[in-house]
């Protein structure tokens, strides 16, 4: 499977910076200047991460075997090892190529990022629909400039979204297939959160991001055994962080 290095590193930084900015904009009440999703300064996907995300995406497609409409679930160990920068960009790159019609879905209700990164208004989402109050189309917000769909978490706390997962998940999927053919869930951390296990069987496959050097070999093995558990299937481990010991183009060569 992919192995995501610096890049990725880069991108979950500008990721945060940018989600800092936003808050603070927020706390001002000023008028805050549109942010772009992350990859590099101005918004696009450097050539070495786009080359990266390239090769996941053909290991990917190569996991499902052509899948026609795919359901992929991007998760991690614990919280803050790049799920989301990675789930974002994904969905980024394979909306811009143009033979998919991708919708970004946000399931971390604990700690939200989406609305930030993309400017769009988080009061409604996701938690609207698994409760019943809006259909998905309406809290799907159309990013142009990507060919992006994505739709935020919303409001609700993620108790009440853990209570709603097992009756509606299927029904949220199935709106969602409906109308793309690739469907990207950004969830939140497996061992803090209890609500993200139990949405793998339902998707095609799960990607599970592990920074380098933090996580604990046990803690990998008891998410991938929550996932299992659940009748889910690990798709990949991608690994984040990576240090390297010798020349990075030395490991291109064994």
């Amino acid at each position: 499977m992919s192995k995501i290095f610096d890049s990725l590193k880069r991108a979950e930084e500008e990721r945060r910076t940018k989600a800092s900015q936003h808050t603070v904009a927020d706390e001002r009440d000023s008028a805050a200047v549109p942010e772009r999703p992350p990859g590099t300064t101005d918004g696009s996907i450097s050539t070495e991460f786009a080359r990266e995300l390239g090769v996941l995406q053909n290991s990917l497609n190569s996991a499902l075997k052509g899948k026609a409409r795919k359901t992929l679930l991007f998760t991690s160990s614990a919280r803050e090892e790049g799920a989301t920068t990675l789930a974002v960009n994904y969905a980024k790159m394979v909306a811009m190529q143009g033979q998919e019609t991708v919708l970004l879905c946000e399931m971390n209700a604990r700690y939200p990022a989406l609305a930030g990164l993309f400017s769009i208004d988080g009061s409604r989402g996701i938690s609207d629909v698994l409760s019943g109050r809006q259909p998905l189309s309406a809290v799907v917000h159309r990013i142009s400039e990507y060919g992006l769909s994505v739709a935020p978490i919303g409001t609700q706390d993620p108790a009440s979204i853990q209570l709603l997962l097992s009756r509606m998940f299927p029904r949220l999927l199935e709106q969602a297939l409906a109308a793309y053919s690739m469907v990207i869930l950004d969830a939140p951390a497996i061992t803090m959160a209890p609500e993200t296990a139990p949405m793998a069987p339902f998707v095609d496959g799960v990607v599970l991001v592990v920074q380098t050097g933090r996580t604990k070999r046990e803690v990998i093995q008891r998410s991938i055994n929550a996932i299992s558990q659940q009748d889910g299937k690990v798709l990949g481990i991608i690994l984040n962080r990576k240090k390297y010991y010798i020349p990075e183009f030395l490991y291109k060569r064994v």
